[in-house]
């Protein structure tokens, strides 16, 4: 009786790291399906379930020990997959990592809140901006009564802009800095506005502030709409010289291909590969915590500090990053289009009918 329970709990073990693997290496096949795109979020989780498993099939090493061998070696493979695409994302993990201080007229500092529009714990929130007094504050998932909530910050940063959908994805920006040129746009012929605009920066240089919120698949559906969402803004980044600062709720991780061909095309940085992991969703979840917020910026600028705030009553922690502006710096060119780079935009824009914006 007892060696059935033993074989019958090491056959289970077995699965569990066969499937530790199937779901390690998928999402590095090229689809387009959400289901297997959304496999790469829990990265983390799934390395550390593959540790635990890794860790009690040793135990089993004197009674089959040439089994053992082979579901070690594979849950390590799966280990190291995950590694491998987590590894740029652990603390400390770039020599771009700044210390110190910054000229005041060099500074910028950019706070992101997906608000969640069913949430009315707005006061919380209103505290934390005024205590961080971001430069630039882009809230989502506003509704008009967010709208108005959120209004009294418009006395601090008179700048600005708005869009009130009338569904998940309304989006308005607050500046302590003088804005020129600000547009509202649906890239990619998609519902989801975006906010795109000039900031004065303190010294008087000009940049490029780009805030998106692409709208997530749904399972069973295809990620090529949100993709061209934000091929699209990259395309509008890498035709803009100067520095240049994406933010947003991506609904991806960072190291997500279509985000990472994303920051290929624009030529942006991600300051999580230096300063970690930093989990902006899920607020709500013990065990669901990826990083979906991102302030991604062009060479030339340094970040000082990245940080997840207080949760507000949001699934989505707000999420700020204190960022320097080094002017004698010359930003370096967006990386050429690769074939498969060009190959997967225009897969994407052909999804949703889109052109080059």
């Amino acid at each position: 009786m007892i060696r059935t329970v033993r074989l019958a709990l090491f056959c289970l073990l077995g699965l569990a790291v066969a499937l530790a693997l199937v779901v390690a290496l998928l999402p590095f096949v090229g689809t387009r399906w959400w289901l297997v795109r959304l496999l790469d979020f829990p990265r983390l989780q799934f390395g550390i379930v593959t540790l635990a498993l890794f860790v009690l099939v040793i135990l089993f090493t004197r009674t089959y020990p040439r089994a053992v061998l082979a579901l070690a070696v594979t849950a390590l493979v799966a280990l190291g997959a995950d590694g491998l695409v987590l590894w740029p994302y652990r603390p400390f993990a770039h020599l771009a990592v700044a210390s110190g201080a910054c000229p005041a007229d060099r500074s910028l500092v950019v706070m992101i809140s997906n608000v969640l529009l069913t949430n009315r714990q707005s006061q919380t929130l209103l505290e934390e901006v005024r205590a961080e007094k971001p430069d630039l504050f882009l809230a989502m998932e506003i509704d008009d009564w967010w709208d108005r909530t959120l209004e009294p910050l418009s006395a601090e940063m008179p700048y600005g802009a708005t869009k009130i959908t009338g569904s998940y994805y309304g989006i308005r920006l607050f500046s302590r800095l003088p804005l020129t040129d600000t547009d509202v746009r649906f890239l990619a012929g998609r519902d989801t506005p975006s906010i795109v605009t000039t900031v004065k920066l303190r010294d008087g240089e000009a940049a490029t502030f780009l805030g998106i919120h692409p709208r997530p698949p749904l399972v069973g559906q295809s990620a090529l709409p949100r993709d061209a969402e934000l091929y699209a803004a990259a395309a509008i980044l890498r035709g803009r010289d100067g520095p240049a600062v994406m933010a947003g709720d991506l609904n991806a991780t960072p190291w997500e291909d279509a985000v990472q061909r994303t920051r290929r095309i624009a030529g942006l940085v991600s300051p999580r590969r230096g300063y970690g992991y930093v989990y902006s969703f899920d607020a709500q979840s013990w065990w669901a915590k990826w990083p979906l917020d991102q302030i991604d910026y062009k060479p030339g600028f340094t970040a000082l500090s990245l940080e997840r705030l207080a949760p507000v009553g949001s699934d989505h922690y707000p999420y700020v990053v204190r960022l320097c502006r080094d002017p004698g710096a010359k930003a370096p060119a967006a990386t050429p289009e690769g074939g498969d780079d060009r190959a997967r935009v225009n897969e994407a824009n052909v999804a949703v009918g889109a052109t080059a914006p």
